[in-house]
């Protein structure tokens, strides 16, 4: 009886040792499954490798006992499928620190984007205190205004670079990398939107400052608007879905109106000093508002023009055709036409058209000439007196 109770004993302390065997191992084994599938850096990847080795040296004398307890898996095929998850592990780690370096240039880049802004606002805002200060000086007055200019100018041209960097490389971002972008958007303390959104406050700031700007200035400002909301259409959407992932639509949405907040500052201005602007050349146009009225107002003032010139046909009428034909070609045009343009004010077949009325207008307004009439009276004349002087000598 007590060799019977010593075998049975024995029997279940084995038993035991046994189940505890395949418990420690399932625990352990889940463990090294998390560690893989949590790995987020190679320190993390070169732990997981020690696990597993660890992991199948602690375990390999057992593996029949384990096998019992997993079957119809078996412990070579646990250990197997470890190092395949490490190995895909490994590709997903490099993936991931790939991101974070692009990410961490992207956040550099930006952050020098910003600080270079921040610079020509700040350059701007002084010349504009300088500017309001120096109102009794006209000619420091007038050279600051040019220097002020020439800042907006440069300001203009380095957000014009920022926009075309963003559209080359977010136009054909494929939807793997903006999803992986996305992803890693909560770790940037700043992203591209957050850079837009900032250019379009300050610029909408600049339109609304009174600073000697006169209607170049604002064709300008037109212009780079047009060529802002051109970008954002072409980009907007990847943008919004790549770093605003949570409400891209609301974040499409506010940089949409802060797009037309800055044009309507800039239209503001605009129409006034464009009316200033032909008024002080001696073209009186028709009230305009808008793109479309302007448009209207300067065919209507060529049309009416070329009327009056082809009832009257004298030089005062052609004086006022090459006024506003100098004025047209060297100044609109010459100047202006391209940001007129960019900045949707004038299309190219709009200018084309008053070209083509400017060409009527010319050939009515061309005074005819007395001279052949004169010679006309001169030649009558002659044959009048040279008839009385045969009729004469007859007598």
């Amino acid at each position: 009886m007590a060799a019977l109770l010593f075998v049975a004993s024995a029997t279940v302390v084995a038993q035991q040792s046994d189940f505890q065997i395949q418990q420690d191992f399932r625990a352990q084994y889940n463990e090294v499954v998390n560690q893989v599938d949590t790995a987020v850096s190679t320190d993390e990847l070169v732990e997981v490798a020690a696990a597993i080795d660890a992991l199948e040296a602690e375990y390999s004398e057992y593996s029949s006992i384990i096998n019992a307890a997993i079957y119809p898996d078996t412990f070579s095929n646990r250990i197997s499928d470890l190092r395949n998850r490490y190995a895909a592990g490994q590709a997903n780690v490099s993936t991931i620190e790939q991101l974070n370096e692009r990410i961490r240039d992207l956040m550099a880049e930006i952050d020098e984007f910003r600080d270079r802004v921040t610079q020509m606002d700040e350059e701007i805002a002084d010349l504009k205190e300088q500017i309001d200060r120096s109102s009794a000086n006209e000619r420091r007055q007038a050279a600051l205004i040019r220097q002020y200019r020439q800042n907006i100018e440069q300001r203009d041209e380095f957000v014009s670079n920022v926009l075309e960097q963003l559209m080359t490389r977010y136009q054909e971002l494929d939807s793997a990398t903006q999803a992986e972008i996305a992803d890693a958007v909560e770790r940037m303390s700043d992203n591209p939107i957050e850079l837009l959104k900032t250019m379009l406050a300050e610029y909408t700031n600049l339109a609304d400052q009174n600073s000697g700007l006169e209607a170049p200035d604002f064709v300008r400002m037109r212009a780079q608007h047009g060529y802002f909301a051109d970008i954002w259409n072409r980009i907007g959407e990847r943008l919004a879905n790549t770093f605003a992932p949570d409400n891209p639509v609301e974040a499409r949405q506010e940089v949409t109106d802060m797009l037309a907040a800055w044009q309507a500052s800039v239209d503001n201005k605009l129409w006034n000093a464009l009316t200033t602007a032909f008024n002080q050349n001696g073209i009186e146009l028709p009230p305009f508002t808008s793109a479309s009225t302007f448009n209207n107002a300067l065919n209507s003032y060529v049309d009416n023009a070329m009327e009056v010139s082809m009832e009257s046909n004298n030089e005062e009428d052609y004086e006022v055709f090459r006024n506003f034909s100098n004025y047209w070609n060297n100044t609109v045009k010459a100047q202006w036409g391209e940001l007129l343009v960019n900045g949707n004010i004038l299309s190219n077949s709009q200018i084309a058209a008053i070209d083509v009325k400017l060409t009527q207008w010319g050939e009515a307004a061309q005074p005819t000439s007395n001279l052949m009439f004169i010679l006309f009276l001169i030649s009558l004349a002659v044959i009048i007196g040279l008839v009385v002087l045969l009729v004469t000598k007859k007598s």
